[in-house]
């Protein structure tokens, strides 16, 4: 009897702190949610941040303001993310489970080379890099184009880790049995040994989503046109030295919000069965 109080005390404890944590970690959102619908940014930020928003100061006219007024530019940002979010996810996935599985499944000359490799380029901050590589998309003349933000990123270090780390807890019997019907080594990774990744796959196909739908910097670098921003540098402009347009930044940054929470949710179950495994096993 004493251990199972105890076990249920540990439990109702355990459950109270993430309770805290998450109210923490959401508290800022909810804020930037209630914040967006008030059009008088003056009451927000009158002597700090006001955390006291009553009722009358809430309204649609934020939402209203950025749809119609700038929405012809907001959904060219939006349209811009979107593409360049399918198209780093997809790329980077491709590239990125087909070289972590290589890696973990053969055998070749200089194996423990090419990890090591991989593990040295994730220690490099992706800040000193900058330079060489906008200096080699300049070269390439890449620059205000979806594939100058997408190429240099495309096989992240990271990613590759990860795939090697799950491919090893997948057999090799597979492999061997589909090599056995004349299956080519293409037609095992595509048809046998990707499907069995799925868990991983979805991991990480959110994961890098989120990272290129919240990307900054970078896009920031080769875009210069903006027309051809994405979201996160485009609602920025909303704040400049001649005045800043908190309302319609917030309304945008809820907005934004939006796409990486419907997809969370959306792989939510295989996204957790892919981290424990990928993070656990091997």
């Amino acid at each position: 009897m004493t251990g199972t109080r105890t076990r249920k005390a540990y439990q109702i404890s355990v459950f109270l702190l993430l309770f805290l944590l998450a109210a923490i970690s959401l508290g800022p959102f909810i804020y930037l949610l209630v914040t967006s619908f008030v059009t008088d940014m003056s009451q927000v930020f009158k002597n700090g941040v006001a955390l006291k928003i009553s009722v009358d100061m809430l309204s649609l006219e934020s939402y209203k303001l950025l749809l119609e007024d700038n929405g012809g530019m907001y959904f060219a940002w939006f349209k811009n993310s979107v593409v360049l979010t399918i198209l780093y996810t997809s790329l980077s996935i491709l590239f990125c489970s087909m070289v972590g599985y290589g890696i973990s499944m053969y055998e070749f000359r200089g194996k423990r080379i090419f990890v090591l490799l991989v593990l040295s380029t994730m220690m490099i901050p992706v800040e000193t890099l900058m330079i060489p590589l906008y200096n080699e998309i300049s070269s390439m003349k890449l620059t205000n184009n979806y594939f100058g933000v997408v190429l240099p990123f495309m096989v992240a270090p990271f990613t590759v880790f990860f795939f090697m780390q799950y491919a090893r807890t997948l057999s090799k019997d597979f492999m061997e049995a589909a090599r056995i019907d004349g299956c080519g080594e293409l037609g095992i990774f595509i048809k046998i040994m990707a499907p069995l990744m799925k868990p991983a796959i979805t991991s990480m196909a959110i994961l890098q989503a989120t990272n290129s739908w919240n990307d900054f910097l970078w896009p920031l670098i080769v875009m210069s046109k903006s027309e051809q921003f994405t979201l996160t540098v485009g609602i920025q402009t909303y704040l400049s030295p001649y005045g800043n347009n908190y309302n319609l930044l917030f309304a945008g940054g809820v907005i934004s919000v939006i796409p990486v929470i419907l997809l969370f949710f959306a792989c939510q179950r295989l996204f957790m069965e892919g981290m424990i495994q990928g993070g656990i096993k091997g």
